[in-house]
């Protein structure tokens, strides 16, 4: 009997390919150097604001964000000014697993984004809730199932960091993962396609960033390497599964780099008289042209009537308005530098064109320096701490692959994109690209 094709995708969230580089010509990261050296491997770049979100959605749907709509882990608009966590409800595009294309293939997903609430389906799912549940995973009885294996995948709203010290929260961080990567391979044998995010990278890239800029001598003992390493082991023990039918792949959505400041845009919208403030330091939206959108977006909203419960400018005025507040913004200074913020600041037409186009920020701002970052929404970056962190994404990261779907030795020069990951499970699976698709298989000469 002939066995079926398997696929084991890793997404290594953070990955920087500059550490990548390093630490893998060092032979620090056996599984990544050898993904890379014997298999097929490239550059990926996220379109538009590099976040988790618009990229993973990306990968689920097939769909690049500017027709799936994910900008944010939120909405970007809310009439009430209070942007809403974004669920599985929201999506406009189906699930890899309920394409038609991949009919009769089992897949097993844990830990992305975009899932949550779980629906039924032909395989497993632990999904990415953002508030604490007891219901998210399918079929379920599936983390009981997986309990009695000795394999407890937790999620991230359970790991939430709030400035408890490092010995405390990194053992989590690092434990998460590795429970992540056994259920995904106690899952392999019963499923052809199996998906799993891991996060540790991301996080600790966020909170412990400043370890590595101790100096060479020091990056071992950081945080962020121990993240990669235990990512590196989850790669291994994939590899260790890898057979004539089984290709790994892996890659990440988004890079990182270092963070100085978040800086309040707002604070210098109102300095323009663009946006007033109440008493009490909130915003007067009454008295408001434009406000920052939701953190990670680096998006501006304009206060449009009828958008807006308390919307000041009208449709027929809105490009004008768009225009003097692009001119507003391209003036505004970094506080920390006295240069120019911003190399850019483009309409979101510009950015995202697309049947999504209207759920992006009105416009999206691209810094001149990414070690200076805009603010985004003070509710949320007040509430995940957002003003602590040393660290934040980059467009660009990785993707590599090996096994019998991939040329060995293949580097590809051309750079990828979130949408590629799915077109190329079509091509290893044998079946056709869905329609509307349009990414480009990865892992074959061209």
């Amino acid at each position: 009997m002939t066995k079926q094709q398997r696929t084991i995708v890793i997404i290594t969230e953070g990955a920087a390919p500059a550490l990548l580089d390093r630490w893998c010509a060092a032979g620090l990261l056996p599984g990544y150097a050898r993904l890379r050296a014997e298999g097929s491997h490239g550059a990926v770049s996220a379109e538009g604001t590099p976040y988790e979100p618009p990229g993973l959605l990306s990968v689920l749907t097939g769909q690049r964000a500017a027709d799936h709509g994910y900008f944010s882990y939120w909405t970007c608009h809310d009439p009430e000014y209070a942007p809403q966590v974004l669920g599985s409800a929201d999506r406009r595009h189906p699930l890899l697993w309920q394409q038609e294309s991949f009919a009769g293939l089992r897949f097993a997903s844990i830990g992305l984004f975009g899932t949550h609430p779980v629906e039924p389906m032909d395989g497993a799912v632990i999904s990415y809730p953002m508030r604490a549940t007891l219901h998210a995973c399918h079929p379920r009885d599936l983390q009981r199932r997986l309990a009695k294996e000795g394999i407890r995948p937790v999620h991230d709203v359970s790991i939430f960091w709030t400035g408890q010290p490092r010995e405390q929260l990194l053992p989590h961080l690092l434990e998460a993962d590795r429970q992540r990567g056994k259920a995904a391979l106690a899952l392999l044998p019963e499923s052809n396609v199996v998906i799993v995010n891991l996060t540790s990278i991301d996080r600790t890239s966020h909170i412990y960033w400043q370890e590595l800029e101790h100096g060479p001598e020091h990056e071992q003992e950081s945080a962020v390497f121990a993240a990669y390493r235990t990512n590196d082991q989850v790669i291994q023990d994939a590899l260790a599964l890898a057979d004539d039918h089984t290709d790994v792949l892996a890659f990440s959505e988004i890079g990182f780099g270092p963070l100085r400041d978040y800086c309040s845009i707002n604070d210098d919208l109102e300095r323009a008289g663009l946006l007033a403030k109440t008493p009490d330091g909130g915003i007067d939206w009454a008295r408001t042209t434009a406000f920052e959108a939701v953190q990670g977006t680096h998006g501006m909203n304009i206060n449009v009537r009828g958008r807006y419960k308390h919307g000041t400018v009208r449709k027929q005025d809105y490009e004008r308005v768009r225009a003097e507040v692009v001119t507003a913004l391209m003036e505004t200074l970094n506080p920390r530098t006295g240069l120019p913020f911003f190399a850019a600041v483009h309409t979101r037409e510009e950015v995202y064109p697309g049947t999504a186009t209207a759920g992006a920020p009105d416009l999206i701002m691209e810094p001149a320096d990414w070690r200076y970052l805009p603010l985004g929404d003070p509710r949320w970056a007040t509430h995940v701490h957002r003003t602590w962190q040393s660290g934040w994404h980059r467009r660009e990261s990785f993707w590599a692959g090996l096994g019998p779907g991939f040329a060995a030795g293949h580097a590809d020069a051309a750079v990828a994109s979130p949408v590629d990951i799915p077109v190329t499970l079509s091509r290893l699976h044998g079946r056709a690209t869905p329609e509307g698709w349009p990414g480009r298989a990865l892992g074959t000469p061209a």
